[in-house]
């Protein structure tokens, strides 16, 4: 976790100073609380951001704070208000768009989000790959003169189709990239796609040159088979 610390410092140097740590009896209550031990990358980020994470992952829509995740297992959980997945951890609670997410306690676990105990939508492959997607795609557009979103209400499945063609375009994956969320980048530009189960493609596009934006839109579209309208 301290790599993803380092990663993010490249973004936002003031990132160390923004984040806050948990203590160990914390960790060890809310192990306690789940009934199995931690993942090792969870109690990691924890230890390191279990009380803010400056951004990497808690939002409007999820607090991911370890005080707000105990109090979940003390006053939902262990009143059987709700019910978490056997093979998973809590570790975020939200609202109405986002109850829950998941993190599968084995090694490498994937992300959910979910509720009353049902895994809804994988997020990510992992808690480790989620975290530096979430990092890129709050930064690196940024850095760039001109940036787009565009996004479709066409709920088929294309995020292959549309992997496919961004690397045809040769756009680079980066490591953390995967079957939900693909961030690429070639000479200048970047390119973040984006589909969860029963949602449409979601896409983001930055560069020097704003010409270039709609320009691989459209050919994103194509290639997936829909009609991506820009966001306001």
């Amino acid at each position: 976790m301290d790599k993803l610390v380092t990663y993010a410092s490249t973004f936002d140097p003031t990132f160390p100073s923004r984040i806050r740590g948990a203590g160990t009896e914390e960790i060890e209550r809310l192990q306690d609380l789940a009934g199995h031990v931690l993942p090792q990358d969870y109690k990691e980020y924890l230890s390191l951001m279990g009380h803010g994470d400056g951004g990497a992952l808690s939002s409007t829509e999820i607090c991911t704070d370890i005080a707000e995740v105990i109090a979940f297992y003390e006053e939902n959980v262990a009143t059987g208000e709700d019910e978490v997945p056997s093979d998973c951890v809590v570790i975020g609670v939200g609202g109405v768009a986002v109850q829950q997410l998941y993190l599968e306690h084995e090694a490498q676990g994937h992300v959910f989000d979910g509720a009353d105990g049902e895994k809804l939508r994988l997020w990510s492959e992992s808690f480790e790959k989620l975290l530096h997607q979430q990092i890129y795609m709050q930064y690196r557009p940024n850095q760039l003169a001109h940036s787009a979103f565009y996004a479709t209400s066409d709920r088929a499945p294309v995020f292959n189709s549309a992997r496919a063609a961004a690397i045809r375009l040769g756009f680079a994956p980066e490591w953390f990239s995967d079957k939900i969320t693909f961030c690429g980048e070639r000479s200048g530009t970047v390119l973040v796609l984006n589909q969860l189960e029963g949602q449409g493609l979601w896409v983001r596009i930055a560069a020097e040159r704003v010409e270039a934006l709609p320009t691989i839109a459209q050919s994103i579209a194509e290639a997936s088979g829909v009609v991506l309208q820009r966001s306001a």
